[in-house]
């Protein structure tokens, strides 16, 4: 599951693209802010893949902000407005996008960056990730530990400690530090089915 933050500054705004997301299953809405400063908090905090912001509503610091996190490599960044809005962001989703429209942007965004990322099958691997799989070994390689993927993920703690289990035997190591280390080796590059 994909998880989006969204700033946008108009509430009314915000609740709307909020609730179009909220009926697609594959998208979770795990932000919501209209102020960029705590929108780049609550997004880390909560894991989110996918940061979307309305351009016109943005100042140039604000937008630096933004690409700033982008280029860290810590979000996809996608930008709705015009066509000339995009030049570095990610996606840019028209303003006059439906409903439709503009999930199937988002979910375009991550199916095309799960090709060239997540979807990275790692050398001599003969088992692959899952979805959850590869989102778990995600958290792990940031350090995160298994009650705080647990609470960023909704699973139960079981259900992570298993996962765990799974994602090193697949990758062959004794510990969450060599998972870590394999992966960074590997461009972040998760095996998925």
């Amino acid at each position: 599951m994909t998880r989006i933050a969204l700033c946008i500054k108009d509430r009314l705004s915000l609740d709307a693209y909020s609730a179009v997301l909220d009926r697609c299953r594959s998208l979770r809405v795990v932000a919501r802010e209209m102020n960029v400063s705590d929108f780049i908090s609550s997004a880390k905090k909560n894991m989110a893949h996918v940061l979307v912001v309305d351009s016109e509503q943005l100042d140039d610091d604000e937008l630096q902000f933004l690409l700033g996190a982008q280029a860290a490599g810590d979000f996809l960044l996608a930008m709705i407005g015009d066509k000339d809005c995009g030049a570095t962001a990610d996606a840019v989703i028209l303003r006059s996008s439906t409903g439709v429209e503009f999930v199937e942007a988002l979910s375009s965004l991550v199916v095309d960056e799960g090709e060239s990322g997540n979807g990275k099958r790692l050398y001599g691997m003969a088992d692959k990730f899952t979805q959850r799989e590869s989102e778990v070994a995600e958290l792990i390689a940031k350090g995160f530990s298994n009650r705080t993927i647990a609470e960023v993920t909704e699973l139960h703690s079981q259900s992570v400690k298993n996962l765990v289990s799974v994602i090193m035997r697949k990758l062959k190591c004794e510990n969450r530090t060599q998972v870590a280390l394999k992966l960074m080796h590997n461009d972040g590059g998760f095996p998925s089915e």
